[in-house]
């Protein structure tokens, strides 16, 4: 009774002691969910909020077991918590059956880890696998009711809404995803080129944010929505052709994408958000809508380097619209098509 009492009050300070470890069984660390069950998580060397240090010791290979004995009682392992393997040197993970969830940034920054399998039992993966650079391999086991690898993607995919959720340097989207999700594929570094099929309509926030390699996308020509920081510091990413499709750019889409020097825009874009292109390196903007008032543009969508030195061309009769046009006007070049 006094132990059970005990485990409540623990489990009852989860909320003060955020994921600091709570004990430790074969050089893996656990918290309590609840009496029955536990998540691996972190070291720390120390449960008090906001003074802990925390001291990564995984590294290799990593076997999480099904279940764990801790002072005579045994507990089933259902989760991998926030932050579990942060920044850790494993070079694999072996997932057991009993796991359903795996939080946010779990696999962050595992630069070391070259694939990882998921069993049919998750049901729930927050984003985990940012920066996970060596990462070539992703598979969702067969029969898992909300996730799928489809077509040995190399991805993982929310199969309800057909979207890619996380992918990896060697991913081929399938063309029956319709949305690349936030952060899906955020400083996969090695990524060198996509091809993102016409059945995506959206690429989430963030998606190839600090994709630092990646020099080629082949983009949806259906796809209505580029989200924020959607390919923001893509350095090396030289080509850019957005769909006649496009409607929406949003906020720092393509900032810090130095290498891109012209864009066209297409006449079906209705907003272009804050720093979309800021900073950049463009030289030449093409802006295909008659109406330059027809878009909801930023005003420091461009920087002012660029509004002082590239070249904005519009359509013949469209000029001196563009001239005197809010949005439009700061650009000193404007000329015709």
């Amino acid at each position: 009774m006094i132990r059970i009492l005990r485990l409540l009050l623990i489990i009852a300070l989860l909320p003060q002691v955020a994921t600091a470890h709570q004990f430790e069984v074969d050089n893996i660390y656990y918290n309590f969910i609840d009496e029955n069950s536990v998540e691996v998580t972190f070291y720390s060397e120390s449960h008090t909020m906001g003074d802990y240090k925390e001291v990564q010791l995984y590294s290799g290979k990593v076997v999480i077991p099904p279940t764990v004995t801790y002072e005579g009682r045994t507990y089933k392992v259902t989760a991998i918590g926030y932050r579990a393997f942060e920044k850790c040197l494993i070079t694999s993970v072996s997932i057991p059956s009993t796991v359903t969830s795996i939080g946010g940034n779990a696999f962050y920054q595992c630069y070391k880890l070259k694939k990882i399998v998921i069993p049919s039992s998750v049901t729930s993966i927050e984003p985990a696998f940012s920066w996970c650079e060596a990462l070539t391999s992703i598979k969702i086991e067969k029969g898992n009711p909300v996730y799928d690898s489809r077509d040995n993607c190399n991805a993982i995919v929310e199969t309800a809404r057909n979207t890619l959720i996380a992918g990896c340097s060697k991913t081929k989207i399938p063309n029956t995803v319709t949305r690349i999700g936030n952060s899906a594929f955020s400083y996969c570094h090695k990524l060198s080129s996509i091809t993102i099929p016409n059945s995506v309509t959206e690429i989430g926030d963030n998606a190839f944010a600090y994709c630092e390699d990646l020099r080629t996308v082949n983009m949806s020509n259906s796809a209505t929505i580029i989200g924020a920081g959607a390919f923001s510091n893509c350095i090396n990413l030289k080509k850019l052709s957005l769909p006649p499709t496009l409607k929406t750019i949003k906020a720092a889409a393509f900032s810090y994408c130095y290498d891109i020097e012209s864009v066209t825009i297409p006449n079906t874009v209705t907003t272009i958000g804050k720093q979309a292109f800021y900073p950049s390196g463009l030289k030449y903007i093409e802006c295909l809508a008659e109406d330059p008032d027809s878009m909801e543009v930023a005003k420091d969508a461009f920087q002012w380097q660029v509004k002082a030195n590239s070249k904005l061309i519009v359509p013949a009769n469209s000029v001196e619209k563009y001239k005197s046009s809010d949005q439009w006007k700061d650009f000193k070049n404007i000329v015709a098509k």
